[in-house]
């Protein structure tokens, strides 16, 4: 079973840098990244489809953090599956930190 790669190579007219995608956000913050329009009323971030428009590599990374972790090989087929790889390595990183911060509290 292959590993799930983002649903974002498909934008083909994606900006770079540093070999980085600047991929769409759902923010209100402005920045480099182009933003996505706000939730529709009734959705949440744990019910959103990824074919919505409000959609973000933030959601899809979140979405495929368990699944992809069990994969010991990824194609890079773009872009976009390396800021999915790179989001997925944070996540692991974060979570790190958390639980070796409650091993200390335990002694």
């Amino acid at each position: 079973m292959p590993a799930y790669h983002s649903i974002f190579l498909q934008d083909t007219d994606v900006r770079l840098i540093g070999n980085f995608p600047l991929l769409p956000l759902r923010t209100r913050t402005r920045g480099p990244a182009y933003t996505l329009p706000p939730l529709q009323s009734g959705t949440t971030d744990l019910t959103l489809d990824p074919d919505s428009e409000s959609y973000d590599i933030l959601d899809e990374v979140l979405s495929l953090f368990r699944a992809n972790t069990f994969f010991r090989n990824f194609e890079i087929k773009g872009p976009a599956d390396r800021m999915l790889i790179y989001g997925i390595l944070w996540v692991s990183e974060c979570l790190g930190k958390i639980r070796g911060g409650s091993r200390e509290s335990e002694k």
